[in-house]
């Protein structure tokens, strides 16, 4: 009996709570997509109310008798509460100009924005000390049936109906410590077509996480904030609605980049609430920007009544503007959000995307926890289908090919092969064939054992060589590395360009070798967060092959041996860490990078001929000048005490040649490969990218660049080396050059362009060359661009 009437009092209180609120969703009446962030007026309450969130969906409690739905854009409706038959409730969409108005002088949406930038320290959740939370996240692709379909994609389509081509669910816990600390540690994650996926990707990774930033990187591009100062001379505005909720007042602001002004800029809604001129959310998509169009929505809720705290994330990138268009949807939803948490720096881990091996998978029990609702049809058939073709073509085994392919290896059995081997090309080799092996883990985990060779078709000659690899499994990137190598090596310790670098014009141009035999154990590590070590010790047998003689103390000679050991150290400033797919990688930012290599020569080391001490420094930064551009630099310092021959000098740093003139950064553009020869000197490569300064529309849209290009040297001792030519730079070098990269744009796939552009660049100054048409050289570039 009291089994029952216990019974009887939870089915009583499960029907008391599903009578409590109703679930609604509201959709545009003619496309179906759902309207997030629309207001909800509860007519017969004073001033209270509710907003749809990112999905649309809003609740309802059961004393409430009938609603008011406004939003920017579509026409007002009004409800009464017991006539709605559906879950689902339409808004009819209205034309809307995006004009500005003015009352009194200003348009009142610019001293809103003001407020809001004078708030942003004060709301920007990133300028708390710490913080913790839990997300729910989930991304799915799909194609983009906005646009039509060819016949292949109808066909593909066929065979997708009713699912997605690919979803995936990761439930994360996140850490953050002031000012650069984070984690993101998987709990769950589950990816269909994968019964064990070695990866997690999390749907907050693809949009900053708060809206307070001068400019919102996207895509690796960076769009002014329409919440930052000045934006108010950048942006159209307009003061699209206003109402109570509650105690404050939501101020809903459109924005949209001014005709005529050429800047990277977004266009959408902004709510700003009047509690402390703060985000409530935002949907923001990018203004013109070609064949990627990126639309962010974020939802932020007050919390302790003291911190606004996004709750909702969503992105959506649709890649392609034409038939065959696909588009990648992601939602991340927090939960369990505390401010200031007790968090310590060491407290978190090197890596800041972790993935444990034992990760939950799909028949977790943390889902239906932290699901936001149950997964839907479409959802569930994708499961299904993908599982079943990923079980048919094995993708699980693919996966597991990922570690080598990022090392540019072809996983086989037993076996990898260095796809970088396999075809080389420079001016003293002409084209090189080879091949190298190395086993994998099918034969030592941890442990790879190669060998390499190659036949150079210019120079009638093989190379080859032979490594022993050690891993060490941990989140230190522990690697030992024993090498002998019969190969050449490029004269000059210049750019660390070698022989191995098959991908880059500067090495396709490389005619000045060294033939070199030698033996190496080199060690790299990270000793600590943001720090790379490196510690290495090599000796060689060398011999120039290129008619060279070096005069030591009297004596020309032309064949050396030398030993040194070095030491290298690399701290990458803001650096982040994620490892998936079985890879450790670090995620691009223009923050600087600093690098220090130190060599020692030991000299009757293994019979080596030299004693002495080279340094090598650089500093590689990026910044952004409002309203300019992006100038990215580096500074490049070098130093040997001692005089050493030509092969272990510092040349190298031109990169001009008639037949391939392109242009490749931190190089003189002006300057053949050999042309200076330095034991002391110190670089500078300056560009500055003004993005679209012509035009933002339109087919004629080249990036405008300006290079600027500085270097100074000497060599002690210049008489030591006989039989060869080079200058010294004991003056200032200087050079400056424009380029305008995309001047033509081909479509590729309609999913994105190559560009092809072009560039001049001049030098002067005491290395101005006779021949006024000697100093000018013009140049070609190519890239790739979505816009």
């Amino acid at each position: 009996m009291k089994n029952l009437l216990l019974l009887a009092f939870v089915l009583f209180n499960l029907a008391a709570n599903a009578q409590k609120s109703r679930k609604f969703k509201l959709v545009d009446e003619d496309n179906r997509k759902v309207i997030p962030f629309a207001n909800i007026l509860f007519n017969d309450k004073n001033y209270k109310g509710t907003s749809t969130d990112i999905d649309g969906v809003f609740f309802l409690d059961s004393d409430i008798t009938s609603i008011t739905i406004s939003y920017v854009g579509y026409a007002t409706k009004v409800l009464i509460i017991e006539n709605i038959k559906s879950t689902t409730i339409t808004l009819k969409p209205i034309v809307s100009e995006l004009d500005e108005v003015i009352i009194d002088g200003e348009n009142p949406a610019h001293r809103i924005i003001r407020l809001a930038v004078e708030n942003r320290n004060l709301n920007n959740p990133e300028n708390l000390n710490s913080f913790t939370y839990k997300s729910y996240d989930k991304v799915f692709v799909d194609l983009n049936e906005d646009k039509p379909l060819n016949d292949t994609l109808k066909s593909v389509n066929s065979f997708f109906k009713d699912s997605y081509f690919f979803i995936t669910e990761t439930i994360a816990k996140h850490k953050y410590l002031k000012p650069r600390f984070t984690e993101d540690s998987v709990i769950a994650t589950r990816t269909s077509g994968f019964k064990n996926p070695n990866f997690a990707v999390l749907a907050n990774s693809f949009q900053p996480f708060s809206f307070y930033e001068e400019y919102i990187s996207l895509f690796e591009t960076n769009y002014l904030n329409p919440i930052s100062k000045g934006s108010t001379r950048k942006y159209k505005l307009r003061l699209k609605e206003e109402y109570i909720k509650e105690k404050d007042t939501v101020f809903v602001i459109s924005f949209k980049p001014k005709a005529n002004r050429n800047f990277e800029g977004l266009e959408g809604l902004l709510y700003i609430n009047s509690n402390q001129y703060a985000v409530e959310s935002v949907d923001a998509t990018t203004f013109n920007s070609g064949k990627i169009n990126f639309t962010i929505q974020q939802k932020y809720k007050f919390i302790e009544n003291k911190y606004w705290f996004p709750e909702q994330l969503n992105f959506e990138i649709i890649l392609g503007d034409g038939m065959g268009s696909f588009k990648y949807i992601g939602k991340s939803y927090l939960s369990e959000i505390t401010p200031n948490a007790p968090l310590k720096k060491y407290d978190f881990p090197v890596v800041s995307l972790t993935l444990p091996d034992k990760v939950e998978g799909r028949n977790s029990k943390y889902w239906n926890q932290y699901r936001k609702d149950a997964l839907n049809k479409k959802e569930l058939r994708t499961y299904v289908l993908m599982d079943s073709v990923g079980e048919e073509i094995k993708l699980d085994k693919i996966l597991k090919w990922a570690p080598s392919l990022a090392k540019w290896r072809l996983p086989l059995k037993y076996v990898d092969i260095n796809l970088k081997k396999i075809i080389q090309t420079n001016r003293f080799e002409g084209v090189r064939l080879g091949l190298g092996v190395y086993t994998n883990d099918d034969i030592f985990k941890h442990v790879s054992i190669g060998g390499y060779a190659g036949y150079g078709f210019k120079d009638h000659s093989w190379k080859y060589g032979g490594e022993i690899l050690l891993n060490v499994p941990g989140e230190r990137d522990i690697s030992i590395s024993l090498n002998y190598n019969n190969d050449l090596r490029e004269t000059g310790s210049y750019s660390g360009n070698n022989i191995d670098n098959p991908f880059t014009q500067r090495q396709w141009i490389a005619s000045q070798m060294d033939a070199i035999e030698s033996f190496s154990l080199t060690s790299e590590m990270k000793i600590l967060r943001n720090i790379n070590w490196s510690l290495g010790f090599n000796t060689a047998d060398v011999t120039p092959l290129y008619e060279y003689q070096f005069v030591n103390t009297g004596i020309p000679i032309t064949n050396y041996s030398n030993s040194e050991i070095s030491l290298g150290i690399g701290y990458h400033v803001d650096e982040e860490l994620v490892k998936t797919f079985g890879v450790t990688t670090r995620i691009p930012n223009d923050a600087p990078v600093f690098n220090l290599i130190y060599s020692r020569g030991l000299e009757n080391t293994f019979d080596s001929d030299f004693g002495y001490n080279k340094l090598r420094f650089t500093v590689d930064h990026s910044f952004l000048t409002k309203g300019l551009g992006k100038t990215t630099y580096r500074l490049d310092l070098g130093y040997i005490d001692s005089d050493l021959p030509y092969g272990l000098l510092f040349t190298g740093e031109g990169n001009y040649d008639k037949k391939l003139p392109y242009v490749v950064k931190n190089y003189f553009q002006t300057v053949t490969p050999y042309e200076f020869l330095s034991n002391k000197y110190a670089h500078l490569f300056t560009t500055h990218n003004f993005g679209r300064l012509f035009n933002n529309k339109g087919c004629f849209q080249p990036d405008v660049l300006l290079h600027n290009n500085f270097g100074i040297g000497s060599l002690d001792n210049s008489s030591s080396h006989q039989n060869i030519n080079f200058k010294t730079k004991e003056n200032l070098f200087l050079e400056t050059g424009l380029e305008l990269q995309n001047i033509i744009k081909i479509p590729v796939l309609n999913l994105y362009y190559m560009g092809f552009g072009a560039g001049g660049f001049y030098r002067y100054g005491s290395h101005n060359l006779e021949n006024f048409r000697d100093n000018f050289v013009f140049k070609l570039s190519m890239g790739i661009s979505f816009k």
